[in-house]
C-alpha cells in the first residue's frame, strides 16, 4: 500500500528535480533568462497535493466534517497554482525557443501532473464518503473553479494569498463578474477553453489510473 504512494512521490519529486536542473544547465549555457519565477510556481504547485495528502491523512482518522470543509476549501484556493503553469509559455522569447520550450513545457507537465495527483485524492475521498456521483462533480467542479483562478492570476495579476492579503478588492472583482456574467468575452471564452482542456486532460489521467489499478489486481 505505501508503495502506491510512495513510488508517484518520488516520480513527482524526481520530475521537479529535473526541472531544476535544466533551469541550471539553461543558465550555464546561455545565461539567465529571468526564468527563475518557474521554480517559485513549481513550489506553490506543490502546496494543492499536500493539502490533498492532509485531507486523505484527516479522513482515515475520521477527524470532524468542519476540519475536513477547511482542508478542502484551502486545496481549492490553491489548486489553481498548478494548472497555471501551463500559461507560462507567454514568456517564450525569440532567443533558445526550442531550448525554453523543453524547459517551460517540463515544468508546465509537473505542474500539471501535481495537480491532478491532488485532485484524484481529493475525489476519492470525496466518493467514499458521498459516493461516485458527488466525487466527479467535486472534481469537475474544481477544474472549473482552477480555470478561473487561472484567470484571475494570469490576467488580472491576482494570487492565492490575496484571498487573504486583498480579500475585498478580490471580492469586488468577483461581484462584478457576477453581476454582469456576459459582460466579459474574454473571461467566458479563456474559461471555457482552459476548463475544457482540463477535464479532457483529467478524464486521460483518471483513465491511466484506473487501467493501472486493474492490472495490479490482476497480477494478484
Amino acid at each position: 500500500m505505501r508503495s502506491r504512494v510512495i513510488l508517484p512521490l518520488v516520480a513527482l519529486l524526481a520530475a521537479s528535480a529535473w526541472c531544476v536542473f535544466l533551469l541550471v544547465i539553461r543558465k550555464h549555457e546561455f545565461g539567465a533568462a529571468g526564468h527563475g519565477y518557474l521554480v517559485w510556481n513549481l513550489t506553490l504547485a506543490w502546496i494543492p497535493l499536500v493539502l490533498a495528502m492532509l485531507l486523505v491523512a484527516s479522513y482515515k482518522r475520521r477527524r470532524s466534517a468542519l476540519e475536513l470543509l477547511v482542508v478542502g476549501a484551502a486545496w481549492l484556493l490553491f489548486l489553481p497554482n498548478a494548472p497555471y503553469l501551463l500559461t507560462d509559455f507567454i514568456h517564450l522569447g525569440p532567443a533558445h525557443r526550442l531550448y525554453d520550450t523543453v524547459l517551460i513545457g517540463s515544468f508546465a507537465f509537473t505542474g500539471l501532473a501535481l495537480g491532478f495527483a491532488s485532485l484524484l485524492l481529493v475525489q476519492l475521498v470525496v466518493t467514499r464518503a458521498a459516493g461516485a456521483m458527488l466525487g466527479w462533480v467535486t472534481a469537475l467542479g474544481a477544474l472549473f473553479f482552477a480555470s478561473i483562478g487561472i484567470y484571475l492570476g494570469r490576467v488580472l495579476r491576482f494570487n492565492s494569498w490575496d484571498a487573504f492579503k486583498r480579500p475585498h478588492l478580490l471580492w469586488n472583482v468577483t461581484s462584478e463578474r457576477i453581476a454582469d456574467p456576459l459582460g466579459n468575452p474574454q473571461l467566458i471564452g479563456f474559461v471555457i477553453a482552459f476548463c475544457g482542456f482540463l477535464m479532457l486532460a483529467y478524464a486521460g489521467f483518471f483513465g491511466v489510473t484506473a487501467l493501472a489499478a486493474s492490472v495490479r489486481r490482476d497480477d494478484r
